[in-house]
């Protein structure tokens, strides 16, 4: 078998391609933090499937947003529950619905995130 004279390596040829194409990394850049928004105030309501995370209330949720912010986590993941379902689920886009208010109230505090 033949090899060619010249070898092109243009995936090694500077650190941004070897960056691009080396094998998976992750940092604080990649991760989003999942939070449960719930109606009240000063509610922090464990979820026993999910041991350490908490059903929180708009209050507590920018706290552990900021908190979040400080560490370098860059994205967080809303979640609502809401006080009542119905067959439409007319409250996901309601516009006091518990991720509308919880979401309002993050940027205003969390501008950045």
């Amino acid at each position: 078998m033949l090899f060619p004279d010249y070898r092109p390596r243009r995936l090694r040829q500077n650190e941004a391609f070897r960056r691009m194409i080396r094998e998976t990394h992750l940092s604080v850049d990649d991760f989003i933090l999942p939070l449960f928004a719930i109606n009240g105030s000063d509610v922090q309501n464990p979820i026993p499937s999910m041991p350490g995370h908490f059903q929180l209330s708009v209050d507590h949720l920018i706290k552990t947003a900021a908190s979040a912010v400080d560490l370098g986590i860059p994205a967080v993941m809303l979640f609502g529950i809401p006080q009542a379902k119905d067959p439409l689920g007319t409250r996901a886009y309601a516009d006091d619905g518990i991720v509308q208010k919880a979401t309002r109230a993050l940027k205003d505090k969390l501008p950045d995130l």
